[in-house]
């Protein structure tokens, strides 16, 4: 018999209380608590479902489907906090905790898709599915479900299913080593500057926020610059020191790619031979095949010759910018070639001389409330949407926001911000959904949350977002409008749960709401002065985009995106040693990456490929680009532009709403009526037209 639970992990057992149906109880989480509580969830699902599985009246959609679909409610609490602390804050005991933790939920979605007499009752339903009298929607979650167990190996033979659970396991354990992995090399690597002179080109508030990353460093009178995105970035870009910009991109681009505690290489090696393994018990001929059969690109191959036509179409582009930058170097006789470390220094560069484009000056004109203003206006003018912030949530930190998201005056939904960095968070922008739509046993309010690592500010100053935060806070905003927009009766018909290359589409045609000249001319306004953001610096910035191109049509971001399918081609399940470090290096030399162009996602820091759902899935900010450019033309084309009404409702009624209701191709084309074809993110950047998409 089991130990009673202390009185804190039985806490985190309950449902959430609280308005909007309950609150995450984010402020009384611990790790031993979390952890307890965890494994007390485990059992109680576990139990669930063998009852289930065990009843003795023939199997129905009521008594099947529908009470799988009602289950383990503990567990997917449990399983939401633990992504939270795991990510957000993984300090102190939570490193360990995360790890202990990692393989279990694996571990019981294995034995639940390998138990024989459930997956029997399962599948009875499934074969009755078309006179069983079910509604479309119930039919379409008897569809989903059988085929998800199928994927996870319902209806191997035994020793296969053991094999399967053992590797599903490992798999979970080799992420959540990968993540902290992250997170420990970004808490520990730093660049001491100890002549003031090296931070000769940073704002006051750079130098200021450098000063403080070198005291809680233990150097008080120097400076610092930490290993994370939002401290990297404007280094490269503003700091006139060459050798120091070259030492911070290497600290940065080397993450994990050396020897020692924090090396990611033998974790990638043994993922993808794993992967490969499964994909082949499985029945696929790789673990990119596998990946993609329930995607709406569903040959990697296919895909991979987009990616390479792609590449084509903007390599000429790509090495036209580096011999710009060039030219200005050369022209202030820098007696340099163009290397990584000087890309977005010399591209500033030519933003100011060439479009009169100050990136000093457009951030001035973005501080965070303004964007977040910006943001909600928006959705309430395009979708109807409201946004009041509560005051009294539980968050994780005091810098976290949490706001009722409501409509006509009706609550939709809760939406948290939880957007600058702290120590134990990991580095990157995404979406998180708490809490899923869901009314086949009363409605339910979902719950969404924006994250973000951007660095905090000094004691007093404003937070001032340089424009791709600013983009990025309005792509994580589109993610989060497809949570809140959702309808689904069932958790499993969800927003998240639709086909993963489709998942980025609301994201990324999201951002075309902040280019909108109107947004830009009502909140973009100086943090001291007030004054709206001038029509001129608004032109500016348009064309300074329009020539950096998105980011999906850039090389560092193809590149990553043809290594990951590449990789994942290689996973075949044969044995053979998989080098994914120089599957990167062949891709580089063989396609004629400009050498001073680094990569956004390399191998040993590639979350999206080892931790975030994305193996052999990085392709889809491209595929979901070319839907976002032909579903913005939709818009475009409206009498009423973005804020279009009738094309806002359907853009709601067919997306944003459907979930996984409908398979996401019929989706796509409900609301233009026909499917993607890449002509219209062609001509918005005048590329040449690339026939595999044809």
């Amino acid at each position: 018999m089991s130990s009673p639970l202390d009185p804190a992990a039985q806490a985190l057992l309950e449902p959430w209380d609280g308005p909007y149906g309950g609150l995450p109880p984010l402020d009384r989480v611990t790790p031993a608590a979390l952890e307890a509580a965890f494994g007390a969830a485990l059992a109680m699902k576990r139990a669930e479902v063998r009852a289930i599985a065990g009843r003795t009246e023939a199997p129905s959609f009521a008594n099947t489907v529908e009470a799988l679909e009602d289950c383990g409610r503990a567990l997917g609490r449990l399983l939401v906090l633990n992504t939270v602390m795991s990510s957000s804050c993984s300090v102190g005991e939570m490193p360990a905790v995360a790890q202990r933790l990692a393989p279990l939920a694996a571990q019981l979605d294995d034995e639940i898709a390998h138990d024989e007499a459930l997956f029997a009752r399962v599948d009875a339903v499934w074969r009755t599915r078309d006179t069983a009298g079910l509604a479309a929607e119930q039919r379409r979650l008897v569809e989903v479900l059988h085929e998800r167990m199928k994927r996870q190996g319902a209806g191997l033979a035994g020793e296969a299913k053991t094999r399967l659970e053992a590797i599903n396991g490992r798999l979970a354990e080799l992420a959540a080593r990968f993540k902290q992995n992250l997170i420990a090399e970004a808490e520990s690597q730093v660049v001491f500057i100890e002549d003031e002179s090296g931070l000769d080109g940073l704002a006051d508030a750079q130098r200021r926020a450098a000063a403080a990353t070198a005291a809680a460093r233990g150097r008080p009178g120097a400076w610092a610059i930490a290993n994370e995105r939002g401290a990297v970035w404007p280094f490269l870009t503003c700091a006139t020191r060459r050798a120091l910009r070259e030492q911070v991109w290497r600290m940065w681009n080397d993450r994990c790619d050396h020897a020692g505690a924090n090396d990611n290489k033998p974790l990638i090696a043994e993922t993808l031979q794993l992967r490969g393994e499964k994909a082949k018990l499985l029945g696929y001929p790789t673990f990119a095949h596998y990946a993609m059969a329930d995607r709406m690109v569903r040959d990697p191959l296919r895909m991979a010759r987009m990616l390479e036509d792609t590449w084509a179409s903007v390599i000429g582009a790509a090495h036209g910018q580096i011999a710009d930058y060039q030219a200005i170097a050369d022209s202030e006789a820098a007696g340099i070639r163009i290397a990584p470390w000087d890309r977005q220094f010399y591209a500033e560069k030519l933003r100011r001389e060439r479009f009169g484009l100050d990136g000093d000056a457009v951030k001035a004109h973005l501080p965070l409330d303004a964007v977040m203003a910006a943001m909600f206006w928006a959705a309430g003018r395009t979708h109807g949407l409201a946004f009041a912030r509560i005051a009294d949530a539980p968050v994780v930190d005091p810098a976290c926001r949490a706001y009722e998201v409501s409509r006509g005056g009706e609550a939709v939904g809760v939406l948290y911000f939880d957007l600058l960095n702290r120590p134990g968070k990991i580095h990157g922008s995404y979406q998180f959904e708490y809490r899923p739509h869901e009314s086949f046993r009363g409605k339910v309010l979902p719950i969404a949350s924006v994250n973000s690592s951007f660095p905090p500010p000094q004691q007093g100053e404003p937070i001032l977002l340089p424009w791709e935060y600013a983009n990025v806070f309005f792509h994580e905003f589109g993610h989060a409008l497809h949570m809140l927009g959702g309808e689904a009766a069932y958790p499993s018909l969800g927003s998240v749960r639709v086909a993963w290359d489709f998942v980025e589409l609301p994201a990324l045609i999201n951002e075309r709401w902040l280019i909108d000249g109107g947004v830009l001319g009502r909140f973009a306004r100086h943090h001291r002065t007030g004054k709206a953001m001038p029509a001129e610096l608004i032109e500016k910035i348009e064309q300074g985009l329009k020539y950096d191109r998105i980011f999906s049509l850039n090389p560092d971001y193809l590149l990553p995106a043809i290594v990951d399918l590449r990789m994942h081609l290689r996973a075949d399940g044969s044995g053979t040693p998989i080098d994914a470090a120089q599957i990167e290096r062949d891709a580089i030399a063989e396609l004629g990456m400009p050498e001073a162009w680094d990569l956004i996602m390399r191998v040993t820091s590639s979350f999206h490929s080892f931790v975030g759902g994305y193996a052999a899935g990085v392709y889809v900010y491209l595929w979901a680009d070319v839907m976002a450019a032909d579903a913005a033309e939709t818009f475009l084309r409206s009498a009423g532009g973005l804020y279009d009404a009738a094309v806002a409702r359907s853009w709601l009624a067919n997306v944003l709403s459907v979930g996984h209701r409908v398979p996401a191709e019929e989706a796509f084309r409900a609301f233009t009526g026909h499917d993607p074809t890449p002509q219209a993110l062609q001509r918005r950047f005048g590329l040449a037209e690339t026939p595999a998409w044809q």
